[in-house]
């Protein structure tokens, strides 16, 4: 590339609710960004996506955010639920499934039958069809003639880049985040893929970095100014994880949070994971497997806060809480996070909160709590740095630091780590890692009387030892 550091790093996120297009500069600032829409469909043949807004916000936007930045690069980062299963000509052989779709009954015990084991894959059978594997086996069981058509099977990831600029390829990253087509430890496509005879769909694997294409001139209306290389791309929340890593922190527990809560920790030992607790790996873009763990965060904060603000909480009312035993049992969505057997069994015990303050601190007690039991799931040590909705939950993160005396709890300001991880690999130079900044803040650290034995009690209640 001819310039040394690209100008404009146009980062292309694809998420389940809105597509954003980022523009940052070469020190890794945000200068601009666009949002639009994602587009889902009810079917036939099954819920999906349509990728269509997607591309045509894309052809209306990068020529329109080039003339803030020249872009010299595109990142293509998305949700690392879908495939994308294309003809011999480049059109989609079926429609890309919504993992929010419902397989029937029939066709997830018969894939149970054939998935990989825990300790290959190191990823459980999800709800819905969040698994790509299962993703494929039903398209395989139920669309024969769509199936049969298939040439080349992507990530969404990579098709987002494909549509701009015509090359396929995976990416470990994506293929790698929860899906049962990798064998983890040996970074292998897995035993079911090779049994079932889908080894030949899957292009070539390359870095999430490296440069696959050019854009399409329809991307590039007159005037357009970048060179427009367009890269492999990342899976979302590895590109969050890995914001942190190029701000040269080593040993550390990351809680990301939104609708879900997820915990990664690098130097957590493969044989912690346990399928039962909602633990698996994902592997970020230098090839190193991730212990995982999550709970459904956002959802279940809303379910116990009756949509009370989160602001509205106290340190106050969660002492007054914990005196009078007030409990919130997990789980209230129907995923059961780190307590085994636990979804759709939430419940309040002892007298009900009261109020939106009540509410709002038994809600973030609660998801402390849970937070608390992620981290022990993947053997938490090292410092914990908590980004997203709860990172701006004073009253949460002074609880979780209470439960957690033996590591530091830090709240990150960072708003958007997936897009700024993303454009983190534009600036990759020779295989390393560029270096920037975040700014971390210590937790306060809460003294609320008798939250120990009042944990203590909350979990034998949360496992069910009466």
């Amino acid at each position: 590339m001819p310039h040394a550091k690209p100008r404009g790093i146009a980062v292309v996120d694809v998420g389940y609710t809105n597509t954003k297009i980022a523009v940052f500069s070469p020190d890794g600032k945000l200068a601009a960004e666009r949002k639009a829409p994602s587009r889902h469909v009810e079917g036939p043949p099954y819920r999906h996506i349509d990728p269509e807004p997607m591309v045509d916000f894309c052809r209306r936007t990068l020529t329109e955010l080039d003339r803030i930045l020249p872009i010299d690069v595109i990142v293509p980062c998305a949700h690392g639920a879908a495939l994308a299963c294309v003809d011999r000509d480049g059109k989609l052989a079926l429609p890309v499934m919504d993992y929010t779709s419902e397989p029937p009954a029939d066709i997830v015990a018969d894939y149970r039958k054939i998935m990989p084991a825990f300790e290959e894959a190191f990823c459980p059978l999800l709800p819905m069809a969040i698994t790509h594997g299962l993703q494929l086996y039903w398209q395989e069981r139920s669309e024969p003639e769509g199936f049969a058509r298939i040439a080349t099977v992507m990530p969404w990831i990579q098709y987002v880049g494909f549509r701009l600029c015509g090359a396929a390829v995976t990416e470990i990253s994506s293929m790698s985040c929860q899906t049962h087509l990798m064998d983890t430890r040996s970074q292998q496509l897995s035993s079911m893929v090779k049994a079932r005879g889908w080894t030949r769909f899957f292009p070539p694997m390359v870095k999430a970095w490296d440069t696959i294409g050019t854009l399409k001139p329809e991307f590039k209306a007159a005037g357009f100014r970048g060179e427009g290389h367009v890269m492999a791309g990342v899976h979302d929340s590895t590109a969050n994880f890995m914001r942190y890593v190029c701000a040269g922190i080593d040993r550390f527990s990351l809680v990301s949070t939104g609708t879900w809560s997820i915990a990664f920790d690098p130097s957590a030992p493969l044989d912690v994971l346990d399928p039962a607790r909602d633990t698996n790996t994902n592997t970020d873009v230098l090839g190193r497997a991730v212990c995982c763990s999550r709970f459904f965060g956002g959802k279940e904060f809303e379910a116990v806060s009756g949509g009370a603000a989160a602001e509205a909480a106290t340190l106050d009312h969660v002492a007054a809480i914990v005196a009078r035993s007030t409990f919130a049992i997990p789980s209230f969505t129907p995923t059961s996070g780190a307590v085994p057997d636990s979804g759709g069994k939430g419940r309040i015990e002892g007298a009900p909160p009261s109020g939106d303050a009540e509410r709002s601190s038994l809600a973030a007690l609660y998801c402390a709590q849970m937070v608390s039991e992620q981290l022990d799931a993947i053997a938490s040590q090292d410092d914990i740095i908590v980004d997203g909705p709860y990172s701006q939950n004073g009253v949460l993160l002074a609880i979780l630091a209470q439960l957690r005396p033996a590591q530091r709890v830090l709240a990150s300001d960072l708003r958007d780590g997936t897009t700024a991880g993303a454009a983190a690999l534009g600036l990759i130079e020779d295989g390393r890692l560029p270096m920037i900044p975040l700014s971390l803040v210590a937790a306060q650290v809460s003294a609320v009387p008798g939250l120990e034995a009042y944990h203590a009690a909350w979990r034998k209640k949360a496992y069910g030892q009466r």
